[in-house]
């Protein structure tokens, strides 16, 4: 038995692979009828000692998003103490470097309780891991009169606040905290670095597939509001004590329509990324855009790392298997109208720079430029003219836009050669050993703070006039010019807030190197 005395109490713990483990730790109080909507509270003390040796609840959700978020829908238990963390450390008496991650699933779906964050990767390479759980979908994202906006991102800096305090007596050191997170958990890392609330509380941040484009304006959010409200026949004063079950279908109907129904009139910006539960412009907590905040240079000045995959929208895309040209035109109009241009006319400007690519292609990247690379691109170059960033691209680069899906890193991000790979979602099973611990031995370089981020040598800072990154494909790293750094230059709209760099040679083709 290892326990451990916290500010609230007593948790034991268990060994395992000679990592220490704690699971389930809470750091708040649970999230009861009453105290739905409210910010988190502390936890209330217990006596005795807390078994910590068993994963707890998870937010309540229910599945929705299409084929990726169904897949990232998680299978484990909800229930209402769920505001908790999992804790591996290598050394209870060290001082190592801490990784927080967070999780994805659209603000609406996820855990950190799933397999793949739970193999102790970084643990075994000397770092003490911390992954918890938060207020997702109405719970976390619905905007209320008298309720705090953004309780989701409240949630997660109540945890790296209890990170501060509790950390040194896992063997971390509370001066040394990367904070990281993958699709909605890189939304809310790149929203956090803009958040007053959150300054100071970590020094690293790691944005991977994420970036900028979930934040929504006070009106977009209100619609949303109205729109649930009205699905449930209810005021939000019932919303405390309605069965959880009725605000999870209300939610789910909200978020497929949302998802696979885009009106500009109806859903203003949501139409964008297609999730409607997202955080809100709000003065006492989110004060401006994160790329506002990063043109104004009222971001943490932190080193970050952040980058996407070669083909984000690959399984995306699933859910339309057979496109026209049309049926491309018209499932992007909506979606694009608020980044200023129309459905003919991206699409016409992405036809003359990728003419090898189908109408399916064509809606892979487009879509995928939308919400991943575009993002990625602005918010990278931004930053760097305050702080030092380290820009990545994972995967080769396949014709029709192929290559690594959305999500394919995971698996060598957190990659254990100690870990039964039977355990882990199919996705992550056969992977290449000798790629993945590659990548993982990158994402360990830069949480630690070596100079040189990758084995071939150092990994130079991104920069408007230099955007270089690191290509990590399955024949090897590189460091390149930007191969998607021209696509922002594709969108009529953009020239206002970013100057695009000119494609290098050779890469409008759909066919560049792999």
């Amino acid at each position: 038995m290892t326990i451990i005395t916290l500010d609230s109490g007593r948790i034991d713990g268990r060994s395992e692979n000679g990592i220490d483990v704690f699971l389930g730790v809470p750091y708040a109080a649970p999230v009861t009828p009453g105290h739905r909507f409210g910010a988190p509270r502390d936890v209330p003390p217990w006596q005795g000692v807390r078994p910590a040796r068993a994963l707890g609840a998870i937010c309540p959700q229910v599945a929705t998003y299409g084929p990726v978020g169904r897949g990232a829908t998680s299978r484990h238990e909800a229930g209402e103490d769920f505001l908790t963390l999992n804790i591996r450390s290598p050394d209870l008496r060290g001082q190592a470097p801490v990784l927080v991650w967070l999780h994805g699933g659209g603000y609406a779906v996820g855990s950190g309780n799933e397999p793949i964050l739970q193999t102790g990767a970084f643990a075994a390479s000397g770092i003490v891991e911390v992954t918890p759980n938060y207020r997702l979908g109405a719970l976390g994202f619905l905007s209320l009169d008298g309720q705090p906006e953004n309780r989701g991102l409240l949630d997660v800096i109540k945890a790296l606040e209890w990170v501060r305090r509790h950390i040194a007596r896992f063997g971390g050191d509370p001066a040394r905290v990367t904070l990281a997170g993958r699709s909605a958990g890189g939304f809310a890392v790149a929203t956090l670095l803009a958040m007053p609330a959150a300054r100071g509380l970590f020094s690293r941040a790691m944005i991977q597939s994420g970036a900028t484009p979930a934040i929504l304006p006070m009106a977009d959010a209100r619609a949303v509001t109205r729109r649930f409200l009205d699905r449930l026949g209810a005021d939000a004063a019932a919303l405390e004590t309605l069965p959880m079950s009725r605000l999870l279908e209300a939610q789910r109907d909200l978020c497929d329509q949302c998802y696979e129904h885009h009106d500009p009139v109806r859903d203003g910006t949501v139409t964008m990324v297609g999730i409607p539960f997202q955080p809100v412009i709000d003065p006492p907590t989110l004060p401006m855009h994160p790329e506002q905040a990063a043109i104004t240079g009222r971001v943490m000045p932190v080193p970050v790392m952040i980058g996407t995959t070669s083909a984000e929208y690959l399984t995306h895309s699933t859910a339309h298997p057979h496109l026209s040209l049309d049926d491309t035109i018209r499932l992007l109009d909506p979606r694009v109208r608020p980044a200023g241009t129309t459905g003919a006319e991206i699409v016409a400007r992405y036809r003359a720079a990728l003419p090898d690519h189908d109408a399916t292609g064509l809606w892979r990247a487009i879509a995928g430029d939308l919400v991943f690379q575009n993002p990625t691109t602005r918010y990278a170059a931004l930053l760097s003219d305050w702080q030092p960033v380290h820009k990545y691209l994972f995967g080769a680069i396949g014709p029709n836009e192929t290559g690594a899906a959305h999500g394919d890193e995971l698996g060598c991000v957190w990659w254990n050669d100690a870990t039964g790979r039977a355990t882990l979602p199919e996705r992550y099973r056969n992977l290449d050993p000798a790629l993945s611990r590659r990548v993982h031995d990158i994402w360990r370089r830069f949480i630690i703070g070596e100079t040189a981020l990758c084995a071939e040598g150092p990994w130079p800072r991104h920069a408007r006039a230099a955007p270089a990154v690191l290509w990590i494909r399955p024949s090897g790293t590189i460091v390149t010019p930007d191969p998607f750094g021209y696509r922002p230059g594709l969108w009529p709209a953009e020239g206002a807030t970013y100057s695009p760099t000119a494609a290098p040679p050779g890469w409008r083709r759909s066919n560049p190197p792999k």
